[in-house]
């Protein structure tokens, strides 16, 4: 028969850690030092060892796992009662959300202020991180919503609510040394040229990065997306930007489009997606309806 253990055990022995002994946590809980010790003694029987050593009280290597579990349980105990304490008073829910760089910078502030208008008393969380990091990171319910560009497909697990589209293209800075020799004959020149990319497994980016990964010298890795402007306006390299991030980022009209090379351009879709059959926070579903009358544009 399998083997529980009861809340009101992990509280007794929490109790007893955190008083180191037996007669103040029966004051602290509000119960006789007998109740406590058989209580202990039940779960000690129950596990089938020792979990406090006596006299002076010590944990034991099974008392120092159930601890951790014990206080791992017990804090989500109080987040749960915290949480339901909050809906009951008006604080509805939290929207945990994991945005992109490109929907933050474009979109982040304007999108939070209009959220606020209507849900003030909503707890926020909002987590900045690359694309293919959000698609994990709710995959795993780490985060409840993701907003970002789709990978071209979609893992089943997931539901998507579709809001922009936008491109990504191959960019280099018109005063590129060799750009005349890479624009006629792009092969001769393209191992010469870092290619910078957020990421180099980066599921949006894949399609071309299989075929053109091996005509480079060189890929960096740099997740800022202003950073990677930098350096290619700076001649240091071209990379995949985001049209409407382009348009927005003052000091970027000397870059051009690679449009002479294969695969330079990738079409992307921009929006919300969660888990499917997960049931969502009230605020979470207010955040998806809000964003799906937001003009983008």
């Amino acid at each position: 028969m399998p083997i529980h253990i009861d809340i009101n055990e992990i509280r007794v022995f929490k109790a007893v850690y955190d008083n180191n002994g037996f007669k103040k946590a029966a004051d602290k809980l509000f119960v006789t030092q007998s109740a406590v010790s058989q209580t202990i003694a039940n779960l000690e029987h129950k596990l089938d060892g020792l979990l406090l050593q006596r006299n002076p009280l010590k944990l034991t290597e099974a008392g120092v796992r159930l601890l951790n579990y014990a206080e791992i349980v017990l804090n989500e105990e109080r987040a749960v009662l915290e949480d339901i304490k909050n809906i009951r008073n008006g604080i509805l829910s939290t929207l945990l959300l994991a945005m992109n760089g490109s929907v933050s910078t474009l979109y982040g502030s304007d999108l939070v202020g209009k959220y606020f208008e209507s849900s003030p008393l909503t707890r926020i969380k909002i987590n900045v991180m690359p694309s293919r990091e959000i698609i994990t990171a709710v995959s795993s319910d780490l985060w409840e919503l993701g907003f970002g560009p789709f990978q071209r497909t979609m893992p089943d697990v997931f539901q998507t609510i579709p809001l922009f589209s936008d491109e990504r293209i191959l960019m280099i800075d018109a005063d590129y040394p060799e750009l005349d020799k890479l624009l006629a004959v792009p092969s001769r020149v393209l191992a010469k040229v870092p290619l910078i990319v957020s990421h180099l497994d980066d599921q949006d980016m894949r399609p071309a990065l299989q075929k053109l990964r091996d005509s480079f010298g060189t890929i960096w890795e740099i997740n800022d997306t202003e950073l990677r402007m930098e350096m290619v306006r700076k001649g240091m390299g071209m990379s995949y930007l985001d049209q409407r991030m382009l348009a927005a980022t003052p000091g970027c009209e000397n870059l051009i489009p690679l449009h002479k090379i294969e695969n330079s351009t990738i079409p992307l879709q921009f929006g919300i997606y969660h888990r499917k059959g997960k049931t969502l926070s009230s605020g979470a579903n207010r955040f998806i309806e809000m964003s799906r009358e937001f003009d983008f544009g």
